[in-house]
């Protein structure tokens, strides 16, 4: 699956949403849009061995991340991930039932001020 397949059948796009600047009002004139989901993979490639991890545009403006891989990312309290789960409802463009089943407090843990402070290490 690519990511142009991906955006031609909608109906596997569970969370859709605006991430980066705009979503936190730090956006410039000249600041891009930055978009950020998850995706299921359809039943033909889901018992596949080639499954994508995560899906982007060429400029990785726009990424969306296979339920499992943001599943697994959860579990370690990454960032990004915990970020776009904690999206403002008003840049949730789009946001389907099933993803209510995901709360962030069944992820965080002790293991954030690792990941926390490891990635503002790296901004460092």
């Amino acid at each position: 699956m690519t990511y142009r397949q991906l955006l031609a059948a909608q109906k596997l796009i569970l969370l859709d949403c605006i991430s980066g600047s705009k979503a936190y009002n730090l956006n410039l004139p000249k600041s891009d849009t930055d978009k950020k989901g998850v995706f299921i993979l359809p039943k033909k490639n889901f018992y596949g061995f080639d499954t994508p991890e995560q899906l982007a545009n060429s400029s990785n403006d726009e990424v969306y991340f296979e339920i499992k891989r943001f599943i697994e990312l959860l579990t370690k309290n990454n960032p990004n991930i915990l970020e776009l789960l904690n999206t403002p409802k008003e840049y949730i463009l789009y946001r389907h039932p099933l993803m209510d089943l995901i709360k962030p407090s069944d992820f965080l843990s002790k293991l954030c001020l690792d990941t926390f402070a490891g990635y503002a290490q790296t901004q460092i």
